[in-house]
């Protein structure tokens, strides 16, 4: 057994040969290479590399063309769906090969650190196997695959060229019938009554655009009723009075500027134009509606190009004043094209909506039916989300007979499941879908993995999207302005709707139940969504898959074995509805080893609100996974295989409170655009500095240990964005904190400072190395004061910084705060647990400045002058400096202010800047 004394040798003559053989396996690769492996043939060359990234090419513009054909031949669309599944296994292999040339170049170090710290052989045995390469005949046999396949697909379609038989163009209007002036059916419209007053009022009101004419743009979802609601408004007698003469046109998709002009020369003149000469057309209308005030409506607009629209009004001009053009639209952008004031349609209420499920059921208005069947009616109308055309369909399917057993079966068995509801509403609601482009058509069908009522968080759904490759790039823009983009397309065209349990800056949305409907639907077997515990068996092979929790087996153990098999599977989700706590966890799972690795092309992986503990090792495999969330588990470790997951883009371990440590090399995850760790105690190791491409960043945790992770790290990360708190800054010195360079962190909207409690500061001060210098009776003086000013002073964010929360901060703020100006978008400031400070900062002076709040600040006597922006005796000020002081103020709060004495201004503050103030 060797002595105490040569043990140090023996470590580092191991290390040096473990350095050497790493080494020089680096070193031997590249001269090697030429002869490949004896035991393993070589995989692929560069020419064959080259060839099967022009066939990807090749393969993804034939389906991107076929996106805009309407195929209806059964054997065309089974040959799409091949050429679908090749592409999926085109991009693995591909991602495989680009991998293992990074493998060896990147893990290779991380692999040395870790035989360095391991404590055993069965250890280092592990960390050998953690990052070993994929066999060569596996993707030399993946590789000959795709050839083969290739072959057998193209040669069914004439290597991959559509023929002109295989599909026309998408029809664009063929689900929709065209409206008139004159309503459908019979009877009046039910809940509309105050709407109905709202937009007559708004089509009698002067103009208040600057033209001779009012615009009115009515906005709402499919199906909706704004046809409905225009027709009535028309027909309503004082409406009709007031203009001369009312013309209806129903505009549709297909627009074109000269065909438009012509469908309104023909509803002026009764009469079919004879020519296409679009100045002719002007001067026809400018014949007929000169001087004369008109009512004009344009039905169902989708053309968002202001272009078109000043070019078809731009005859309209001459009508007389008080003339009006009435828009309805899907499209907020359309509607905020015409006018930024639009009149938003909203849904029915449930006793409305049975009202119209009822009269189409029962056209008989005297016919008397059972309590029972009233209340099936209710729930039935109820399912239709105040949809009113939903309503109508309801009422067909239950027209069938007016019998308890009937009804009860349109109940149970849901309201899709008949024809009516599918030949009425879902025509309509797919002409929506059919006018997306390729990637958001794409975005909207992945959404069917989610449950009805689900409220979507946006920032999760766009990191989702990016990772599964549905965002298109576009020149320098980051994928996550481009998927923000799409996802405001959805919402414009009313897919989306802001959450009304939610404030609108929190990101929350709901999307109507029935366009959930229609994203299953439109998903077809891609995307595969279980809610029942039964019904776990999957007959198809989707590509993306989730699991939603449902009450009654919330306590039950679900075994995930049943989902072995599905090699290609692209998503793996569990949901939670609503948010969960680790007391109460909604998922019990067994997530086996096995599985993972079975998941080999998995993008996206979400395990939050399970039991799971611990993630398996040979999560490791996983090489295309970008997304992984474990929010809300009990999980401890992160192994160190999951620093070999290199397109990585998203962790999030948000309320992850068993979780201490983030993994040594987690600096080697490059393509990291989100960390979102759970708690500020975390720790954090060096290197985070590298990830440049780092978005999102909720907590920096500065450490006290050599290897920990130093404030100079944030100097790089110029692409932070939202929140960012940072603590540990009890260790700093302004030489430390300036290396940060917070104030080139522009995308910074909230910042939170905070260094340790007041009773840890027995402990040593301490250098990034671990070096004490400094004891407690260094801090008692002036010295350590203006060392904490200086912290803060250094720590100076941008000057568009909207939210400032500073904790435990010992200095003061006097001498640093003019130092940070100007703020001007600074709107809520929160100062806590401040106890050294003995003055209030300046805060009157900021202009945009709604919120502050002030707790424990134990030493604070007065609060005065200086702290409404040094600007004298606020009694003797003139009023014109007084209105300067807190001009936006809504809430001012004091809390455990324990030496507060005396409050000079307090009237003044109240009365100019509408504030809100708690007592002491």
């Amino acid at each position: 057994m060797a002595d105490k004394g040569e043990k140090p040798i023996i470590h580092t003559l191991r290390d040096a040969l473990l350095h050497f053989a790493v080494k020089s396996k680096k070193l031997a690769s590249p001269l090697l290479e030429p002869f490949g492996r004896a035991s393993e043939p070589a995989t692929v060359d560069d020419d064959e590399l080259t060839a099967l990234r022009s066939k990807l090419l090749r393969i993804r513009a034939t389906l991107r063309d076929a996106e805009s054909l309407s195929v209806t031949d059964r054997s065309v669309q089974l040959w799409l769906a091949e050429l679908g599944d090749l592409e999926h296994r085109a991009e693995d292999v591909l991602e495989e090969l680009e991998y293992e040339s990074r493998r060896s170049a990147q893990l290779e170090e991380l692999k040395l650190d870790l035989l360095r710290a391991a404590k055993n052989g069965k250890r280092r045995r592990e960390v050998g196997l953690l990052f070993a390469a994929a066999p060569a005949r596996r993707l030399r046999r993946k590789i000959d695959g795709i050839w083969a396949r290739y072959e057998e697909v193209a040669s069914d379609r004439r290597k991959l060229r559509l023929r002109p038989g295989d599909g026309a163009p998408r029809p664009a209007a063929s689900a929709l019938v065209p409206s008139s002036a004159h309503p459908r059916g019979c009877g009046g419209l039910h809940g509309r009554e105050r709407d109905a007053k709202r937009v007559a009022a708004l089509v009698r009101a002067p103009p208040d655009n600057g033209r001779g004419y009012a615009v009115v743009p009515i906005v709402g979802m499919a199906g909706v009723g704004k046809t409905a609601l225009v027709q009535c408004v028309c027909n309503m007698a004082d409406v009709r009075s007031h203009f001369d003469m009312t013309f209806w046109i129903w505009i549709s998709q297909e627009f074109d500027v000269v065909g438009v002009t012509r469908k309104i020369v023909e509803a002026i003149t009764r009469s079919r134009p004879d020519c296409d000469e679009l100045s002719t057309l002007h001067e026809l209308i400018v014949e007929h509606l000169a001087g004369k005030r008109c009512l004009i409506v344009l039905d169902d607009v989708w053309d968002d190009n202001p272009s078109h629209w000043d070019c078809i009004t731009a005859p309209l001009s001459c009508c007389a004043a008080g003339s009006t053009v009435i828009v309805t639209t899907r499209s907020k952008k359309v509607a905020k094209m015409v006018n930024p004031k639009l009149y938003h349609l909203k849904c029915l209420s449930d006793d409305d909506c049975w009202l119209v499920c009822r009269r189409r059921a029962l056209p008989n208005i005297n016919t008397n039916i059972k309590q029972e069947l009233v209340e099936i009616g209710k729930q039935i109308s109820k399912k239709c989300g105040g949809l009113p055309l939903a309503g109508e369909a309801a009422g067909s399917a239950l027209s069938n007979s007016i019998s308890w057993e009937h009804w009860k079966e349109v109940l149970e068995n849901g309201l899709w499941a008949g024809s009516e509801a599918k030949n009425l509403v879902l025509p309509v609601l797919k002409v929506s879908y059919d006018h997306l482009s390729s990637p958001l058509n794409r975005c909207f069908a992945f959404c069917s993995l989610f449950p009805k009522g689900f409220v979507f968080d946006k920032d999760v759904l766009v990191q989702l999207w990016t990772a599964q490759g549905f965002v298109d790039a576009e020149g320098d823009c980051s994928p996550e302005v481009i998927a923000n983009g799409y996802f405001k397309g959805l919402v414009s065209r009313c897919f989306f709707h802001p959450s009304p349990a939610h404030d609108i800056g929190e990101g929350k949305f709901v999307m109507h139940d029935l366009y959930q409907e229609l994203a299953q639907f439109v998903s077809g077997n891609e995307c595969k969504m279980i809610q029942h515990p039964y019904s776990m068996k999957i007959d198809e092979s989707p590509r993306h898959l989730s699991f939603v929790d449902e009450e009654s087996y919330s306590v039950e153990e679900m075994h995930l074995n049943t989902f072995r098999g599905h090699h290609d599977l692209r998503t793996f989700l569990f949901i939670a509805r609503t948010e969960q706590n680790q007391e109460k966890m909604t998922f019990r799972t067994k997530i086996p080893s096995e599985l993972i690795t079975d998941f080999e092309c998995l993008r996206a992986l979400d395990l939050s609100n399970t039991n799971i503990m611990e993630l398996p090792k040979s999560i490791g495999s996983l090489i295309h996974l970008r997304y992984l969330a474990l929010d809300n588990t009990t999980i401890k470790t992160l192994p160190d295989s999951i620093c070999a997951l290199f397109h990585l883009e998203t962790i999030k371990l948000n309320n992850c409170s068993s979780l201490t440590q983030l993994p040594q090399g987690i600096k080697l995850l490059l393509n990291l655009r989100c960390l979102e760790i759970p708690h500020s105690n975390i720790q954090m190791p060096s290197g985070i500095g590298e990830l440049t491409r780092l978005q999102r960043l909720p907590f920096f945790a500065i450490g006290n240990e050599p290897a920990g992770c130093g404030i100079e790290e944030l100097n790089e990360l110029v692409n932070l964005r939202g929140h960012l708190h940072i603590t540990g800054l009890n260790n700093l010195d302004g030489a430390q904190a300036a290396t940060a360079n917070l104030w080139n962190k522009l995308g910074i909207q909230k910042l939170t400072l905070e260094w340790s409690e007041l009773t840890n500061f027995n402990k040593p001060l301490c250098d990034p190395q671990g070096n004490a210098v400094g004891g407690i009776s260094d801090r008692q003086g002036p010295g350590f004061n203006a060392a904490k000013d200086q912290v803060l002073k250094c720590l100076k964010p941008h000057s568009d910084l909207e939210e400032l929360s500073i904790k435990h901060y010992n200095g003061s703020f006097s001498p640093t705060w003019s130092g940070w100006l100007p703020l001007d978008r600074l709107a809520s400031i929160e100062l806590k647990d401040c106890h050294n400070c003995e003055e209030l900062p300046p805060l009157g002076c900021l202009p945009s400045l709604k919120h502050i709040l002030v707790q424990s600040l134990p030493r604070v006597k007065l609060v005065g002058p200086k702290f409404y922006g040094d600007v004298g005796d606020i009694a003797s000020s003139s009023d014109r400096r007084v209105c300067n002081v807190f001009p936006a103020l809504e809430s001012l709060k004091f809390r455990n202010m324990k030496a507060w004495e005396e409050w000079c201004g307090v009237k003044k503050i109240s009365e100019y800047g509408e504030a809100h103030t708690s007592s002491k």
